[in-house]
């Protein structure tokens, strides 16, 4: 059951991820959240399934996943707050 479980929640939140990413919204920027769980999903996945490969592929996608959240996500938010700290005054 667990395996069911950590493999559909990978599926899942992939492919939500990447519908988001994709879609170029001022909620895009989250994708990479989704894309970091279906990561994590998918390494334990592989890693009870013995499957070394996909654990590596995976293992890979958390260290692309964090970087877009670095490089994408933080500057995203930081706009945000800037933005609505503005509006605020």
């Amino acid at each position: 059951m667990l395996l069911f479980i950590t493999e559909w929640t990978g599926t899942i939140f992939g492919i939500t991820g990447a519908a988001l990413l994709s879609s170029n919204t001022k909620h895009s920027p989250w994708g990479w959240w989704l894309f970091l769980i279906s990561s994590l999903s998918l390494c334990l996945f592989a890693a009870l399934s013995s499957s070394w490969g996909l654990l590596l592929l995976n293992a890979a996608f958390v260290s692309t996943n964090v970087t877009g959240i670095a490089r994408v996500w933080l500057p995203h938010v930081r706009t945000l707050k800037t933005r609505l700290s503005a509006s605020a005054s």
